[in-house]
C-alpha cells in the first residue's frame, strides 16, 4: 500500500507539467470600435515556445520585429510590474512544489511534508490568481493601454486607439494546479487518516 501511495503522489504531482505547459494560459478577447465583433484567443506555453522559436512566424515576426534592440522591459507595464514578477514567482513556486512532492515520494513514506507542499501549492496558485486578475482589471478598464507595450511598432499607430480589451484572464491553467493540489491533499490526508487508525489499532491490540 505504501508503494501504491508513492506513486499516485509521484503520479498526481508530475501531472503538473503538461498542464502548465499545453493547457491555456492565458484568455483575451479584443474588439474594435469599427465593427460589432471581437478576437477572443488564448494562448498556452506551448505557444510562447513556438513563437519565440519562429514556428508561429507571424507572432515571431510582429514581437521579434527589431531583434537588434534585444528584450527591455515595456515601460507601460510599470505600473503592474510587481504584481506580474509576484505571478510569476507563484507560477515557478507551483512547478518547484511539484518536483519537490515527486523526488519526496521516491525517497519516502511521510506524509507531512507532502501534505504542506501541496498545501503551499494550493496557496501559490490562489496567490497567483489574485495577482494577475488585479493586473489585467487595469488592462480592461484601459488605465493601460495593451497595444502601448509594443511602443515603436506598426501595431500601435495603426489599431491602439481602436481597440480595446473586453476580457483578460488565465485561461484554465489555474483550475489544473488547483486540482491536482486539492487532489494530493485529498489522497494523502486520507491515507494519512488511514495509517494513524491502523497505528490505533495495533496499539490496542497490543496492550490487550
Amino acid at each position: 500500500m505504501k508503494a501504491l501511495y508513492r506513486i499516485v503522489n509521484a503520479l498526481l504531482a508530475a501531472t503538473v507539467f503538461p498542464v502548465a505547459i499545453f493547457v491555456d494560459l492565458v484568455l483575451f478577447k479584443l474588439s474594435t470600435s469599427f465593427a460589432n465583433a471581437g478576437l477572443e484567443e488564448s494562448i498556452s506555453i506551448k505557444f510562447i515556445i513556438d513563437v519565440i522559436t519562429g514556428k508561429e512566424a507571424m507572432w515571431h515576426d510582429l514581437i521579434f520585429s527589431d531583434s537588434s534592440k534585444g528584450f527591455t522591459w515595456p515601460a507601460a507595464l510599470d505600473p503592474i510590474k510587481g504584481r506580474l514578477i509576484t505571478c510569476l514567482v507563484c507560477f515557478v513556486l507551483v512547478i518547484l512544489i511539484s518536483l519537490f512532492i515527486i523526488i519526496w515520494s521516491c525517497c519516502s513514506n511521510k506524509r507531512i511534508p507532502v501534505l504542506a507542499a501541496s498545501a503551499g501549492g494550493l496557496v501559490s496558485t490562489i496567490v497567483m490568481i489574485a495577482c494577475f486578475n488585479s493586473a489585467a482589471a487595469l488592462l480592461i478598464d484601459g488605465t493601460i493601454n495593451l497595444f502601448s507595450v509594443f511602443s515603436g511598432g506598426w501595431l500601435v499607430s495603426l489599431v491602439g486607439n481602436f481597440v480595446s480589451v473586453d476580457k483578460l484572464m488565465l485561461g484554465g491553467i489555474q483550475n489544473g494546479f488547483i486540482f491536482i493540489f486539492i487532489g494530493l491533499l485529498v489522497w494523502t490526508g486520507a491515507y494519512y487518516l488511514i495509517e494513524i487508525g491502523d497505528t490505533e489499532e495495533e496499539k490496542t491490540k497490543a496492550r490487550k
